[in-house]
């Protein structure tokens, strides 16, 4: 391996390694991985190798990945798997001890994640459906640390998003792992991709980047969809034992999921537990990634945001109101605040009925945040543009929604009336039709949620839940 001197510190001497693993010993064998075995170690560090600044120390439990070289591959990902674990640190990613590149081998040693990957769960029948969703939500905030928060230049392709490469700690806390296929591209274009020969693992790969060779962190996006249905369902995504349609997940999960018969397929241990609204939320943005065509996946952001919404419908946290103006138009939106953001602007598109809405959240340290706009993806000018400011401690506490009548099959919002504790807005758009009202005490209130497309299809609020 050509020599990176920032690595220099990360360098563990063979003998140690040897010394941890008890020379490889099949007792401490732990699992087989893409590019050679995985073994358990207490890792003792010589005088050597303490003058370094490894992370590792004296006792240390570590998994120990040993590259086959006799297969004669994985050495380019070797060297990719350490630059990137050494370059990028977040809590939902695994963490690199250090390495060797001595006496014919190749190893790379990792903190030891006591509970092993998630494959090894999906069918355990103790991991409640709470669990599961703390582990997606987890894994789905490492995944979007590599897609938008590794620097301003550039993102992470990970290429091998599958649930083999999700560790779980003591406290199931998901890490990913596994970096050696993964790709570097810029951020700085409306899309970033790179052309490559496709690769990944049959099953959880992007049909789209394996039919054109382009990679996108949309692959990546389809990859973990798979995922989260081999969580729903307590399977894994390839079973040879099967010549029909159940061989592959994503295409029995997608059949289902349009047929409207996924229960059929959900394992019944945690189907007893769901909560509707929380099975509800996690199945559609689980279709929405296995989405054929690359703009219609969602970004990681959003998955977060609605797999955030599922866990606390499920653990009673949030109500729904009702959603006025129509179920079936447009793609599902929703605004979810965190306990930390204020919501402090509403930008209201309008006229004769209510083209679009954004809003603008406020963050504890001041700065502000700015969601995509909700609707208006009709190419007409704009109506009315109208922009709602809220004060630092004003509370919103009811909604007043008008609806029209039918306009192209499609009920659409006509406007809206939002009520504070200081102050009432609106209302804004066409004197409806018909309205809904519902109103609420100060504190309740705890985001949106709708329908979107060439109009504001549908708007509703989430409360949080009377315990």
């Amino acid at each position: 391996m050509a020599r990176i001197q920032e690595l220099d510190h990360l360098q563990i001497p063979l003998e140690d390694i040897k010394l941890a693993t008890n020379n490889f010993s099949e007792d401490n064998f732990i699992g087989l991985g893409g590019f050679g075995k995985v073994y358990e170690g207490q890792l003792h560090v010589s005088d050597f190798a303490t003058t370094s600044s490894i992370s590792g120390r004296p006792g240390t439990t570590v998994a120990v990945k040993r590259l086959d070289v006799q297969g004669g591959q994985g050495k380019n990902e070797f060297l990719n798997e350490i630059v990137m674990l050494a370059s990028y640190k977040h809590k939902n990613l695994a963490s690199i001890v250090g390495f060797c590149d001595e006496g014919g081998e190749k190893i790379i040693i990792y903190k030891y994640e006591a509970r092993g990957s998630l494959d090894n769960y999906l069918a355990n029948d103790h991991l409640t459906w709470v669990q599961r969703l703390q582990i997606c939500l987890g894994a789905a905030r490492g995944l979007n640390y590599l897609h938008a928060d590794v620097g301003e230049s550039h993102r992470v392709l990970h290429r091998d998003i599958k649930s083999s490469n999700i560790l779980l700690n003591e406290n199931w806390e998901a890490k990913i792992s596994d970096f050696g296929l993964s790709k570097i591209g810029p951020t700085n274009q409306n899309i970033t991709f790179l052309v490559t020969n496709a690769a990944g693992t049959l099953g959880y790969v992007d049909p789209l980047y394996v039919s054109t060779g382009v990679l996108t962190k949309e692959s990546d996006v389809y990859s973990f969809g798979v995922v989260l249905f081999e969580v729903l369902c307590g399977r894994l995504a390839m079973k040879n034992m099967y010549e029909d349609e159940r061989r592959f997940l994503f295409h029995l999960a997608k059949l289902r999921y349009e047929k409207g018969k996924l229960d059929e397929i959900i394992l019944p241990s945690i189907r007893e537990q769901m909560k509707p609204n929380s099975l509800q939320t996690f199945c559609k943005i689980a279709y929405q990634c296995l989405k054929k065509k690359r703009h219609d996946r969602p970004k990681m952001l959003l998955v977060i945001e609605q797999l955030q919404i599922s866990l606390d419908f499920q653990i009673g946290y949030l109500r729904m109101t009702e959603l006025c103006g129509s179920n079936t138009g447009g793609y599902s939106w929703s605004l979810l605040l965190d306990n930390n953001h204020k919501l402090r602007k509403i930008t209201i598109d309008h006229y004769d009925c209510i083209f679009s809405v954004r809003f603008t959240t406020e963050d504890l340290s001041g700065s502000l945040h700015s969601t995509q706009r909700y609707g208006g993806d009709n190419g007409l000018s704009p109506g009315k543009i109208t922009e709602v400011h809220f004060d630092a401690d004003e509370e919103i506490t009811g909604i007043r929604i008008g609806v029209t009548s039918e306009i192209g099959g499609l009920v659409l919002i006509a406007s809206i009336y939002i009520m504070t504790n200081k102050n009432g807005h609106g209302p804004f758009g066409k004197e409806p039709v018909s309205f809904f009202s519902e109103f609420w005490d100060a504190g309740s209130f705890a985001g949106f949620y709708g329908r979107a497309g060439h109009f504001l299809d549908g708007f509703g609020c989430y409360l949080k839940a009377t315990m």
